[in-house]
């Protein structure tokens, strides 16, 4: 097992309470461009709320943005709609019982709440407050109705998680990029494997993460082989394409070259494994961690309950972790 210094999990955006919805920048580096929005609201003199959302190309208010001052809570108010980078958008609102508000989105139909999108009941009249920012993946087809639906899920799990999505990623080797928000919003569960391949330890579990992705893939294993490199010859994208084919890797492996994803997880070690997953917490959530070498019969049944967590019939597929290194 190899050790890496820790590294400081980069400083959490502070979300303020209230709600908004549209910070976006889209990452460069990242394989998968993304956008952020945020809600923002500000109570007026009158005890009304105005709301809105905030994109990087400035604030965006749709026609009915005031919530009123009598309002009962419990009850969702629902904007007109507006749209954003494609995605139809509104802003639902709700008084809460102890005169605070909650505040969401409504992306194609889907309710994304960001976590802790709250405006405190003793707000400052004229400050203006945001939610956490949402991340949205971008369009590739905007007509495409299944895409917009599908993005949206995603966007209502990232909100809400409780584990990192991949970012700051320079590359990706073997099939099309993707999040893994997006895996869990088709139904499946991902499994990342921080390696590089000069690490002794990692070539030894190779065989099998390959196993697990031959038996388990077709039943919604998504195996995220996310390369961290330790030393600089490691970063070659040639030589992984090597040790791609060496090892017979036939799973996506993105390039964390600058560790991002590796530091947004707190990770110290190569290999490492992250299940995620379904929790009681959280529609994406860390279900399990491994360090190092050994412990596959264990791993493997974690990824068992993770697949019939979601729904995933396993019942013709034995318990095999016998594998020739």
């Amino acid at each position: 097992m190899t050790r890496t210094r820790r590294l400081a999990l980069p400083t959490v955006f502070a979300a303020v309470l209230c709600a908004a919805f549209l910070h976006g920048v889209a990452s460069a580096a990242d394989p998968v461009p993304t956008f952020s929005v945020e809600v923002r609201a500000r109570l007026h003199d009158s005890g009304r709320i105005e709301f809105g959302v905030q994109t990087a190309r400035g604030a965006r208010f749709p026609t009915a943005r005031f919530l009123r001052a009598t309002i009962e809570h419990a009850n969702w108010i629902v904007s007109s709609p507006i749209d954003v980078n494609g995605f139809e958008t509104l802003v639902i609102a709700r008084r809460l019982g102890d005169g605070r508000t909650e505040f969401g989105l409504r992306l194609e139909g889907v309710n994304v709440m960001p976590r802790r999108s709250i405006l405190p009941a003793a707000a400052n009249p004229g400050s203006w407050y945001r939610t956490r920012a949402v991340v949205v993946e971008q369009l590739q087809d905007p007509e495409s109705a299944d895409e917009r639906r599908l993005l949206a899920g995603a966007a209502a799990i990232r909100a809400a998680a409780t584990t990192p999505d991949l970012i700051g990623l320079v590359g990706w080797l073997n099939g099309e990029p993707t999040t893994i928000a997006r895996e869990l919003a088709k139904g499946n569960v991902v499994l990342i494997d921080f390696w590089t391949f000069g690490c002794y330890n990692c070539q030894n579990t190779l065989p099998y993460l390959t196993a697990w992705d031959e038996k388990y893939r077709e039943h919604g294993l998504i195996i995220l082989g996310v390369h961290r490199p330790e030393f600089a010859y490691e970063e070659d994208p040639e030589r992984i394409r090597d040790a791609i084919a060496r090892y017979g890797i036939d799973y996506s492996v993105p390039l964390d070259n600058n560790a991002r994803t590796w530091r947004a997880y707190r990770n110290r070690w190569w290999p490492a494994k992250y299940l995620i997953g379904p929790t009681d917490e959280a529609a994406m959530g860390l279900r399990y961690r491994h360090i190092g070498e050994g412990r596959y019969q264990r791993t493997e049944r974690e990824i068992r309950a993770a697949l019939q967590a979601v729904g995933r019939d396993l019942s013709g597929v034995p318990l095999v972790v016998d594998v020739d290194s």
